[in-house]
């Protein structure tokens, strides 16, 4: 086991993560071979963005996970379907500011690592792949989100913390326990309240 990472490393981490992700295969943890601390496992996130800065991307958007870790979304992974590419994908949905308004979403997210630690996820960016941009919801204090056989009660959307950065997207943690999404199938999420909204997208 190797201590922590060498300089340059998370790079090389980073491309590692972005190829099995373009290439739909499984990676074996980080952690199988080097003793991450969580500070080093958000510098290969981190690297990954700055490979896709370096290709013309833009960060547009930011998502705060379950764990309260925050990670960034670029122009290109706000996707109107699910990418037809995915390691054991998953979704779920989630609350999505956006200039004063308040947007139901579909958090997209995949599994690379076989048996993964913690900090093999943050250097995943905590799995984030993209984020499907839905309906504006109306909110009048009380509404109940289902997903499946899964339901969630909002009270108090102020008190879904997201993000203040400036950017276009703020993407609260997942509402929900994620989903494993299949190919060919479709998810429906339904905000059931005073006003009901429906939405739903379908993996290709």
């Amino acid at each position: 086991m190797i201590a922590g990472l060498a300089p340059g490393e998370e790079r090389t981490f980073a491309r590692s993560i972005l190829a099995a992700r373009s290439e739909g295969r499984k990676l074996q943890p980080i952690t199988n071979t080097r003793l991450l601390s969580p500070d080093e496992a958000e510098s290969i996130a981190r690297a990954i963005i700055d490979i896709r800065l370096a290709a013309g991307e833009s960060i547009t958007g930011a998502i705060l996970s379950e764990d309260k870790d925050l990670s960034y979304l670029t122009n290109k992974q706000i996707v109107e379907s699910a990418p037809s590419i995915l390691v054991e994908g998953r979704v779920s949905p989630v609350v999505i500011r956006s200039a004063g308004r308040t947007h139901l979403g579909l958090l997209i997210s995949d599994r690379l690592f076989e048996r993964g630690r913690r900090e093999d996820q943050l250097a995943s960016g905590s799995g984030a792949v993209a984020v499907i941009v839905g309906p504006e919801i109306p909110f009048h204090g009380e509404a109940t989100l289902r997903l499946g056989n899964e339901r969630s009660v909002i009270k108090d959307l102020t008190a879904i913390k997201t993000p203040d950065l400036g950017l276009e997207w703020a993407v609260s943690a997942p509402l929900l326990y994620p989903t494993s999404w299949e190919r060919g199938s479709t998810v429906v999420v339904d905000l059931q309240g005073p006003t009901k909204v429906s939405f739903s997208a379908r993996r290709l």
